[in-house]
């Protein structure tokens, strides 16, 4: 019952973006940089850099925003896969454990912060390489899924 609803609230949130004057590909680019950039291994700027991009691009915020805050979970998960490959790619700095970071961030962060600047970099690295990819492959299944949807409640061929 649950999924329903929340299928419902997403086909009635996709359906009023798209009648804002949106097209399919306009609003599958929003949220696929929404939720590629909300990935960014880091809790500043995400948001920031999503209403920048939404300026520049006159794309939609609350669309870009939405999409950004609803893959926060996904961020905080892969943040050590993150690391993880990060370190095996650039291999420079200290060697950071992830029971280092969890001991320092419980405890006395402020004195571990350099491993956590470094850890972060690594993440951040590692997310360069590749949001690109994550982001095409993000615009390319939202804009397959916008254009299976009926533009119209009476429109069931759902052609775009």
């Amino acid at each position: 019952m649950f999924r329903r609803m929340m299928r419902m609230r997403f086909g009635k949130f996709v359906t009023s973006c798209l009648t804002q004057g949106m097209s399919p590909r306009r609003l599958a680019l929003t949220l696929a940089l929404g939720a590629a950039l909300g990935m960014l291994p880091a809790v500043w700027g995400s948001t920031l850099i999503c209403a920048l991009l939404a300026f520049r691009f006159k794309l939609n915020q609350a669309v870009i925003q939405a999409a950004n805050y609803l893959v926060y979970p996904v961020q905080i998960a892969l943040f050590v896969p993150f690391y993880r490959l990060g370190s095996s790619l650039f291999p420079w700095g200290p060697a950071v454990s992830v029971d280092t970071l969890r001991q320092g961030l419980a405890q006395n962060w402020m004195s571990d912060v350099p491993l956590i600047i470094v850890a972060t970099l690594k993440a951040l690295a590692a997310w360069l390489v590749i949001a690109p990819l994550l982001a095409a492959l993000l615009y390319i299944l939202v804009l397959a899924i916008l254009r299976s949807l009926p533009s119209s409640p009476g429109d069931a061929e759902g052609t775009r």
